[in-house]
């Protein structure tokens, strides 16, 4: 029997088609996994676009000292119902022959100073003290409000919003005996009643929500 030889130009086209075949394959597979990384990349976007950042509210709760010197110091502290008698006696304000109890914190230094909000709120009031001198009130809300005595300059008005470090005005004087030029009288108010600063610096806002 006689074998049959193919035709010459069988073999070239089963290898083009061979080739072919194999580029069309690498082709596909290549597609395929583009699809997939992209797919990946939609996803990782998709998480990105869905998170919800964390807002840092820290500064909004925070409560600080009303003023940024150095070098002020406590002249008299808050009077405490609880403290001991020498404590007490430390915390007497004296005026006109009278011994009256310290309502909040005084603070004196040797040279003027920057008074500041130790928290946001509302400028509620600004008036003048006969005794106490220039005075700036602010209501965070109904249940707190901080009070600030003895300013020289204000630099608020009613009304204005203020934020935490919002300067108020500068340290100013007093008719309290033996007390600085430059004095800060500073009362915290909770509820109406009186609460010692020292104590209050320690809280945040959220405390009284």
């Amino acid at each position: 029997m006689k074998k049959r030889k193919l035709k010459s130009f069988v073999l070239p086209s089963l290898y083009v088609l061979t080739i072919g075949a194999l580029f069309i394959s690498i082709a596909f597979l290549g597609s395929s996994i583009e699809q997939q990384y992209d797919s990946g990349n939609m996803a990782v976007s998709a998480i990105k676009d869905s998170t919800i950042p964390v807002t840092n509210t820290t500064d909004e709760e925070k409560i600080v000292k009303p003023f940024t010197s150095d070098k002020v110091s406590i002249s008299k502290n808050f009077y405490n119902m609880n403290d001991d008698e020498s404590k007490q006696q430390q915390s007497l304000v004296y005026y006109a022959n009278t011994y009256l109890q310290n309502s909040g914190v005084l603070y004196s230094s040797s040279e003027s100073f920057e008074v500041i909000s130790a928290t946001k709120g509302t400028v509620s009031k600004v008036t003048t003290d006969e005794i106490l001198g220039n005075v700036v009130e602010v209501t965070y809300n109904n249940n707190l409000k901080t009070v600030y005595y003895s300013l020289g300059e204000v630099l608020v008005k009613e009304n204005d919003e203020v934020t935490t470090s919002t300067v108020l005005g500068q340290s100013g004087d007093n008719s309290l005996e033996n007390e600085s030029t430059n004095c800060l009288l500073f009362e915290v108010y909770q509820n109406g009643i009186a609460i010692d600063p020292n104590q209050f610096y320690d809280m945040n806002l959220k405390d009284f929500a």
